[in-house]
């Protein structure tokens, strides 16, 4: 994680999901994470309000869509730095690529339980664990 930022806390405002019943044919999964929005919290310099939209999408068989908030804490410069970038569309910092990665944490846990729920396929792979063999 860059060094400049942490995590601050966040929030879902967006929760949406759905498994079509009548489905047949191959499963496409495609996943999208968009950074809606960099702003700063009022009467704190130093903590940036992130709006995203995070969205796995199976083609015909349904979909799962979160949308939220992640706070991150950043010194001042930092900070001014992020906002600004939202408005010149530049995303190729090492802040930008942490705010992600926090992203795809928290929206992950939360989808991984939604397609239990609605029994669609994970869009990632758990780990599974096996068994050491004995060399002779």
């Amino acid at each position: 994680m860059a060094k400049e930022i942490s995590y601050a806390g966040s929030r879902f405002t967006k929760i949406s999901a759905e498994r079509k019943k009548d489905f047949s044919g191959k499963i496409s999964l495609n996943t999208n994470i968009k950074i809606n929005s960099i702003e700063p919290v009022k009467d704190q310099k130093e903590v940036i309000d992130i709006s995203y939209s995070f969205l796995i999408d199976y083609g015909g068989f349904g979909k799962v869509e979160l949308q939220g908030n992640l706070f991150v804490q950043a010194d001042v410069k930092v900070a001014k730095s992020l906002i600004n970038s939202m408005k010149e569309k530049k995303f190729d910092t090492d802040e930008h690529l942490s705010i992600t990665n926090m992203i795809v944490q928290k929206a992950t846990i939360k989808a991984l339980e939604i397609e239990e729920e609605l029994g669609l396929p994970f869009h990632i792979r758990l780990p599974t664990l096996a068994l050491k063999k004995e060399s002779d």
